[in-house]
């Protein structure tokens, strides 16, 4: 799978291939337990161009099924940035691969981005 932007700036590609069980995830003991991390949090914040608020997604979906896959490649414009990620400090832990599954992305009320201020 890969996309890019219409004016170029970002791109992603990842090449995977379906696997029988989940191996080499320091965060997860299985499938199952990953599967239910992000059943339970599917839902996901940006900042806007503004730096003061935060737009919301989330991904509903009437059955949640995923298999566990092998990254054999995978690239990010924005996590391959240097700038914003020094080599190491962003690394790709597992993948799931969910498919055949009618998903709705609902958008979610805006959230303000301000820090509170300390009295």
């Amino acid at each position: 799978m890969a996309f890019a932007s219409v004016d170029g700036t970002t791109d992603v590609s990842v090449d995977v291939r379906v696997a029988q069980r989940l191996e080499g995830s320091l965060l997860f003991a299985g499938v199952q337990e990953a599967s239910e991390f992000f059943r339970h949090g599917s839902a996901g914040f940006s900042e806007t161009g503004d730096g003061c608020t935060l737009d919301g997604m989330e991904l509903r979906a009437d059955r949640w099924v995923v298999q566990p896959v092998e990254v054999r490649s995978v690239r990010s414009s924005y996590f391959d940035d240097t700038r914003l990620f020094p080599p190491g400090s962003a690394t790709l832990d597992c993948a799931l691969l969910m498919r055949d599954i009618p998903v709705t992305w609902t958008a979610l009320q805006p959230m303000s981005a301000r820090h509170p201020t300390v009295p």
